[in-house]
């Protein structure tokens, strides 16, 4: 579907683009979702003074865009993380002057003027001034969990459209706060197009991770000390030490916590990458997994909202996932395509993990499901199908 060229969207974003992070690589891809449905796209996000920052002109680049979009940067004073009132209220203040400039242009030019944001305190001034200048300006709230507060239940009643990462967060939305289903959409949380075409072997991903070891279990993702999740995956590998457990992720403390708690438990078949400065790096040890596992918990996320990014990213490499059947994975993982265990439960997650390296002709069927069903899971695609109904 072609869509009107005339279309701009200003994406705000509350991070720090030139310090990549798991937000900042999903900001990334939906913009380009928008851009690659023919749209004229605005990325706004505040700028932070580092020495380590990525350099402005190959941001794009870096995060892998191939349909490129403008990105321009608040200028603020900060020389530290965006925390705190008083770097929020600069932001909203810097932020609410962009919105009037943005008003005045859509009343001259005349275009379809999308707003979206996945920050409703970013959305909730706009909301406001729209109302006192008449703006025709439309507000899209990109929610990735649902909150509480007055101001976030403020943007979910007022703004034209809600999209949600999953179907659960939906569902409340419209259950909590009367939301006629035309106002609702589900964007998932996919992958881009170019990560769909590229193809490269387990074989040759580990030729370049140098990591050979069969059978091996990979988690990419966030690591700390005191993570349950991880925990439960140590305590795993522990007991099954016949197998490789690799893990990406984690500051040079972190890592020495781990390998110290390794030690001390006489454990060798653990594999800590540590922090990938390059994140376009992840995907070649996705691939050379064996069995790729998520297990996040209930300590550490809301487990009804919460749909990892790395979601998809497994499915699309053809290997086995193992993973509780939480509500926010289930637009995506099924019985068909995935090994369920019981959250929370250290010999569930043994027996899935036994099943994904000793059953393979279970396991390889669904790895090769969940790779089919991956190729509609793309931005380009969700944001396609979500536009119909916002320029209509």
């Amino acid at each position: 579907m072609q869509l009107n060229k005339k279309t701009k969207v200003y994406y705000f974003t509350p991070f720090d683009i030139l310090r990549p992070r798991t937000n900042q690589i999903s900001d990334i891809r939906f913009c380009e979702g928008f851009a690659q449905n023919s749209c004229e796209v605005t990325f706004i996000a505040p700028f932070v003074y580092r020495e380590d920052n990525l350099k402005k002109r190959k941001v794009l680049g870096f995060y892998g865009v191939e349909d490129k979009f403008k990105v321009r940067y608040l200028p603020t004073p900060f020389f530290s993380d965006i925390d705190g009132k008083p770097k929020l209220l600069l932001i909203l203040i810097l932020n609410s002057i962009l919105f009037l400039w943005i008003s005045l242009k859509s009343i001259i030019q005349k275009n379809e003027i999308l707003i979206i944001s996945r920050s409703p305190i970013l959305l909730y001034p706009f909301l406001k001034m729209r109302t006192i200048f008449k703006s025709r300006v439309k507000i899209i709230s990109w929610i990735h969990e649902i909150k509480k507060n007055k101001a976030d239940q403020y943007v979910y009643k007022n703004a034209d459209f809600l999209w949600g990462t999953n179907s659960a967060i939906t569902i409340d939305l419209k259950n909590l706060f009367h939301i006629p289903d035309e106002m609702l959409g589900v964007t998932n949380n996919p992958v881009t197009e170019s990560q769909v075409k590229a193809k490269i072997s387990k074989n040759e991903a580990r030729q370049i991770i140098d990591i050979h070891k069969s059978p091996l279990i990979v988690y990419t993702g966030k690591l700390f000390i005191d993570q349950l999740e991880v925990r439960y995956l140590f305590d795993a590998a522990k007991e099954l030490p016949h197998y490789t457990f690799l893990f990406t992720g984690g500051k040079p403390n972190v890592i020495k916590h781990y390998k110290d708690w390794c030690t001390k438990n006489k454990m060798s078949n653990v594999v800590l990458v540590g922090y990938l400065h390059d994140y376009t790096q992840l995907k070649y040890y996705q691939q050379a997994a064996d069995v790729l596992v998520s297990y996040y918990t209930s300590k550490e996320h809301d487990v009804r909202y919460n749909l990892p990014q790395k979601i998809v990213e497994y499915m699309l490499t053809g290997n086995p996932i193992v993973t509780p059947n939480f509500e926010a994975t289930r637009d995506v993982l099924n019985q068909e395509n995935a090994i369920f265990v019981e959250p929370e439960n250290l010999e569930s997650l043994k027996g899935g993990l036994i099943e994904a390296v000793e059953n393979r002709d279970v396991s390889e069927k669904k790895a090769k499901i969940a790779l089919e069903n991956a190729q509609n899971y793309t931005f380009k695609k969700s944001i396609e199908r979500l536009l119909i109904p916002v320029l209509k």
